[in-house]
C-alpha cells in the first residue's frame, strides 16, 4: 500500500513524488487557464515547475540532513499533497522564490544543533531571510527563528546575537545601494510595506474550508500525540521539535497577515506542517490507519477541483 512505499527514503519514492507534483501542476494549469493557453504560458509554467522541483529537492535535503523525520518520505509527500490541495500556491512566483530562500535559511537554522561553523550559519540564515524579505516583506518574521535556535541549541553569546542582524542588513543594504545608483529609491521603499489583511472571509469557501479543517485537525492531533513523547527525551530531537513548533507559529502569523488570501499564502505553512505530520504518521501502529490517512489527503487534493 501507499504507506509502505513511502516509509523508507529512497530515490524511487522521490521520483514518484516529483511525478505527483507534475500531475498537480499540469491539471492546475489547465484548470485555471482553460481559455488562455499559449506557448508562452506553457513555457512560463515549465520554468515555474522546475523551480518547484528545486524547492522540493532542497526541502528533502533539509529533512534528511537534519534528521527532521525518521527515514521516510511522508513529510515530502504531504508537502506535495499540500501544494496540490491549495493549487493557487503553484502559480505564485514571488511566494515561491521567497520560500526557496527561506528554505536555505531554515537549513542553516536547523543545523545549529551541531557545533560546526555556528557563526557562518547564523550569518547565512539571516542573509537568506533578508533576501526573502525583499521578495515578500512578511518573510522577515522568520528572523525570530534564528534567535529561538540560538537559545534552544545554547549558542548564546554577544557575538552570536549581533551576527544575524549584520547578515540580515547586508542584502537590504546592497539592494538599497543598487536602487540609489539607478535613482530608483521609491522601488526600494515599496519593498517595506507593512500592509496586512485580517479578513479571513475567503477561507469560508468550501474548497478552502474543508482542507483547512481536515489538515488543522490532523495537525493538532499530531502535535498532541507526538509532543509529550519527545519532550520527555532530553536530547537534540527535543530542541528541534520545540524549534519546529515555533516555526509553525511564525508561519501561521505570516499567513494570517498576508494581504492576498487566495490559498497561495499557505506555502509558508508547508515546511513545519509536513514535518510534524511526517513524524506523526509512522507512530500510528495501524497500517490501515496510515494508509487511510494518506488516501484521505490524496482524495482531498483531488476533490478541491470539484468544489
Amino acid at each position: 500500500m501507499i504507506a509502505n512505499f513511502f516509509k523508507k527514503s529512497k530515490p524511487a519514492g522521490v521520483i514518484l513524488i516529483i511525478s505527483l507534483l507534475f500531475i498537480y501542476f499540469f491539471f492546475a494549469t489547465f484548470y485555471i487557464y482553460t481559455t488562455n493557453i499559449s506557448v508562452k504560458l506553457l513555457a512560463n509554467r515549465l520554468f515555474l515547475f522546475c523551480l518547484y522541483v528545486l524547492w522540493l529537492l532542497v526541502f528533502n535535503f533539509i529533512i534528511s540532513k537534519n534528521k527532521l523525520t525518521l527515514d521516510n518520505l511522508y513529510g515530502l509527500l504531504i508537502g506535495v499533497i499540500f501544494l496540490g490541495t491549495f493549487y493557487e500556491s503553484l502559480f505564485s512566483t514571488n511566494l515561491l522564490l521567497s520560500n526557496i530562500f527561506l528554505l536555505l535559511a531554515f537549513r542553516k537554522i536547523y543545523s545549529l544543533s551541531s557545533n560546526l561553523n555556528t557563526k557562518i550559519k547564523l550569518f547565512d540564515a539571516a542573509f537568506w531571510i533578508g533576501i526573502a524579505s525583499l521578495i515578500y516583506f512578511w518573510s522577515f518574521l522568520f528572523f525570530v527563528l534564528i534567535y529561538v535556535g540560538i537559545i534552544l541549541y545554547k549558542k548564546v553569546s554577544i557575538r552570536n546575537f549581533f551576527i544575524p542582524i549584520i547578515g540580515f542588513i547586508m542584502p537590504v543594504f546592497l539592494y538599497f545601494t543598487y536602487c540609489l545608483y539607478l535613482n530608483e529609491l521609491p522601488g526600494f521603499y515599496q519593498k517595506f510595506n507593512f500592509n496586512f489583511n485580517l479578513d479571513f472571509n475567503n477561507y469560508s469557501v468550501v474548497k478552502y474550508l474543508l482542507p483547512i479543517i481536515l489538515f488543522g485537525f490532523i495537525l493538532i492531533w499530531s502535535i498532541i500525540r507526538v509532543t509529550p513523547n519527545i519532550i520527555l527525551i532530553n536530547n537534540r530531537l527535543k530542541q528541534t521539535w520545540i524549534l519546529l513548533l515555533n516555526h509553525l507559529i511564525v508561519s501561521l502569523v505570516v499567513v494570517g497577515l498576508a494581504m492576498v488570501k487566495n490559498g497561495s499564502e499557505v506555502l509558508f505553512l508547508i515546511f513545519p506542517t509536513a514535518i510534524i505530520l511526517g513524524n506523526f504518521i509512522p507512530k500510528l501502529k495501524s497500517k490501515l490507519l496510515r494508509n487511510v490517512l494518506l488516501f484521505m489527503f490524496l482524495a482531498l487534493s483531488i476533490s478541491v477541483y470539484l468544489l
